[in-house]
């Protein structure tokens, strides 16, 4: 393999690597962008939360501690676990403690992909409703770890991702119910969140470390009482906290990293200085079978076209994205009138530039495809398949970010949200908005 090309392969997976994982979780775990670790000071709460469970031997041991003591704690559970043991699950639900989901096999996000991550958060959110008859409103991810993809699925599914203020290191194999004791104590303040487990069965766990918490756990609440300080329920002090906002803007931060790296690897350009124009583009051989088109016009195999994408930074500059009433076909009239403005330029590339001038076709994919035709667009469905499924996708996470709703406002729209391929023809394109007096050479 060339150097070159290995070396710009290898930066391309790093660059990856940190845009899908590492920069989501730097983000939450230092950044605090759209997780809670801690309650507001001033109002003298604390909360208790315990991980990795429920666990036969030493969940009901924690249940009857927290009954001694008339304490609410949260439990964020594994879904194979609450699938295995569904009377503890019931158990811990009836004493009135809320249950938060932990992942289904305790998986960090690191290691998945957007299809895995889907199924880690859902499968289990199914077995906690299932078992309690409530919606699981909490979230925990396994080691606290984050990829891009759960940091937007938890955006638009409204769950509260809940970290921790500080680690009580209760899983470490040095540990004692001494240190778990003295570490939490040292650390307890107004709004903190504590940490605990009650199962050592997941990777990395010390064999009976939730037997020190056992051990330590009535005098770590009795200490609380005596400090003045009260253990609440996360709804307490999570519920009233809004992280859209934050968690919306660190996607949409990451998002434009993706973007520039994938323009980057395919050629796609800015058409000017990327400021001014509402192009991007690039210039392609089309691959496929003869596609026949208006006028008489086939587009055949080894034929060029220029692929033609929106420019989302100046679109965004365009809609009124304060307003979270603006509708999609708002967006689409938008979008559309300001295509039609840019189309001389096209005409005019196609025209005087050496390279592009080879093109025969514009081309692209979008949603926002309503009115299309009164610009000289043909509009073509795209043929059911992955290619259509993952087209969709896309342009349906692209609109949830920018939109101020996000997914909420749009799934009315559901039925009309279909990808379709939008072409004009060079002959067409030039009919229309080629400059008076400079008539098209080819």
């Amino acid at each position: 393999m060339d150097s070159s090309l290995l070396k710009t392969l290898l930066e391309t997976l790093l660059a990856l690597l940190l845009i899908y994982n590492i920069i989501p979780t730097l983000l939450t775990r230092f950044g605090q962008v759209g997780v809670i670790s801690r309650a507001r000071k001033g109002e003298g709460k604390v909360a208790l939360t315990f991980d990795d469970g429920p666990d036969p031997r030493y969940t009901p041991q924690v249940l009857d501690i927290l009954e001694r003591y008339q304490v609410r704690a949260c439990f964020f559970v594994n879904g194979i676990k609450a699938r295995s043991h569904p009377d503890l699950i019931k158990q811990i639900a009836l004493a009135g403690h809320e249950i938060g989901n932990h992942g289904f096999r305790h998986k960090a996000a690191w290691l998945l992909g957007p299809g895995a991550t889907t199924r880690e958060i859902t499968e289990t959110n199914r077995i906690i409703e299932k078992l309690t008859g409530q919606k699981t409103r909490f979230y925990r991810p396994a080691w606290g770890l984050f990829n891009l993809f759960s940091l937007w699925y938890y955006w638009h599914k409204d769950l509260k991702v809940v970290l921790w203020t500080y680690m009580s290191w209760d899983w470490d194999k040095r540990a004692t119910a001494e240190s778990v004791t003295r570490k939490i104590l040292n650390k307890i303040r107004d709004g903190v969140i504590l940490i605990l487990h009650d199962s050592d069965s997941n990777p990395g766990a010390s064999p009976g470390g939730p037997a020190r918490v056992v051990d330590a756990l009535p005098k770590i609440l009795e200490e609380i009482k005596q400090r003045g300080l009260q253990v609440v329920p996360l709804e307490e002090i999570v519920l009233n906290k809004s992280n859209k906002p934050a968690l919306k803007k660190a996607i949409l931060l990451l998002w434009g990293l993706i973007e520039r790296l994938i323009r980057r690897v395919a050629g796609i350009k800015d058409l000017g200085n990327g400021n001014t124009s509402i192009w991007r583009l690039a210039l392609r051989r089309y691959r496929g079978k003869e596609w026949k088109m208006p006028g008489g016009f086939a587009l055949r195999a080894g034929d060029y076209y220029i692929e033609i994408h929106l420019n989302n930074e100046r679109l965004l500059e365009l809609l009124d994205l304060n307003n979270e009433n603006t509708s999609i076909e708002r967006m689409a009239i938008t979008a559309m009138w300001e295509v039609r403005r840019g189309l001389p330029e096209l005409a005019r590339l196609m025209k005087n530039d050496e390279k592009f001038s080879k093109a025969k076709v514009l081309l692209g994919i979008t949603l926002l495809h309503r009115g299309a035709e009164r610009f000289g667009f043909a509009v073509y469905d795209l043929k059911p398949g992955i290619f259509r499924t993952v087209a969709g996708w896309y342009e349906k996470m692209l609109l949830a970010l920018f939109h101020p709703g996000g997914l909420k406002n749009l799934k009315s729209y559901r039925d009309k949200l279909s990808p379709k391929y939008v072409v004009m023809t060079r002959e067409e394109l030039m009919r229309r908005y080629s400059p008076a007096g400079t008539p098209d050479a080819h």
